[in-house]
């Protein structure tokens, strides 16, 4: 597949294609294999994420606030900030933060890599990335298979988790982006 044919961003797309577009560009990595599959258009019982791992975890984020996935460019290193914001990146024009989303969980810092990512959030006209070490794919996880964050999982990382849902016999861990974004 040719990449200039792919589209830069999905924030201006439909809901019904905007996972298919993450989709594709997951699949425009040549040198990298996706077990990925072309994204249907989602039944309303589904929540479509975008799974990515960090450390041994596979987590998820609702696709609605993925603006798009790029490769891993080296932040700017911004003085006397929080300790998890890894700086901020030029975005065709725009300057973005970008959280480490090892540190802002309590893992142990990771060089990154070909499969590291930074995934885009758009928050109406903000935009903010969070570094991930990769981004494998696009799933529908049924809503009713969605359980609650476990009453055993404490610490300052349980604000972050909105919920777990078994998909493939493997645990995804969804994200509460609302509070993972929030700098206090």
């Amino acid at each position: 597949m040719n990449s200039k044919n792919l589209p830069k961003t999905v924030n201006d797309r439909t809901p019904d294609r905007r996972a298919e577009l993450l989709q594709r560009l997951l699949e425009a990595e040549p040198e990298e294999e996706s077990s990925a599959k072309t994204a249907e258009e989602p039944p309303e019982d589904e929540l479509e994420v975008l799974v990515f791992q960090l450390g041994k975890e596979r987590f998820g984020m609702d696709i609605q606030h993925i603006a798009e996935i790029i490769r891993y460019v080296e932040p700017t290193e911004v003085p006397h900030t929080v300790t998890f914001l890894e700086g901020i990146i030029s975005l065709r024009g725009r300057m973005i933060p970008v959280i480490s989303g090892r540190k802002r969980l309590g893992h142990e810092p990771k060089l990154p890599d070909k499969k590291t990512r930074i995934i885009v959030i758009q928050d109406g006209t903000e935009l903010e990335g969070i570094v991930v070490d990769s981004a494998t794919q696009v799933v529908g996880l049924p809503r009713q298979n969605i359980e609650a964050t476990p009453p055993v999982v404490v610490g300052a990382a349980a604000e972050f988790i909105e919920g777990v849902c078994e998909h493939k016999s493997q645990l995804i861990i969804l994200l509460n982006l609302q509070r993972f974004l929030q700098f206090v």
